[in-house]
């Protein structure tokens, strides 16, 4: 019953970023088309940019806290520290660098507590340039996540 609980909230999970992946995937589209420098930009263009940093934020959120959680507990690997967690990651080659989550994880601080937008630039242009490598990281971890679960069914 427990494990089945623990499947459930890895599939709930991976649903969930998938939605968040979706969302991020529009924004992007929408501030691709934008030049790097945000100096002059409509109201319009700078809600867009807002937009897409916090679904990027968004994104790395349910990735660590969530996904990756869920594959430990499923896993009955000990629940530690963020760091225990990015760590995980790279040893399950989601990741090339543990490096490249902790600073997605700090860059997501920054962005939800950017109360006036003093750092909007440099964070767009960050999470423009993280884009792709966020989508490879969840790709991978979804690939991960999948088989696990196809092989726990077919165990059953």
């Amino acid at each position: 019953m427990k494990i089945n609980n623990t499947e459930n909230v890895l599939r709930q999970s991976l649903h969930d970023l998938r939605l968040a992946r979706d969302h991020l995937d529009y924004s992007y589209s929408q501030i691709a088309i934008l030049p790097q420098d945000i100096a002059e930009f409509s109201p319009d263009q700078l809600e867009s940019v807002e937009a897409f940093t916090s679904r990027f934020a968004r994104v790395v959120d349910l990735l660590v806290n969530k996904v990756l959680r869920a594959l430990d507990r499923l896993e009955l690997l000990p629940q530690g520290s963020l760091l225990d967690v990015i760590n995980r990651a790279e040893k399950r080659l989601f990741v090339e660098s543990s490096v490249t989550l902790r600073e997605m994880k700090e860059v997501r601080n920054i962005i939800a507590h950017d109360y006036t937008g003093e750092r909007i630039s440099e964070l767009f242009l960050y999470c423009s340039e993280q884009k792709l490598t966020l989508d490879e990281i969840c790709d991978k971890t979804h690939a991960y996540a999948k088989q696990l679960l196809d092989n726990m069914k077919s165990s059953e």
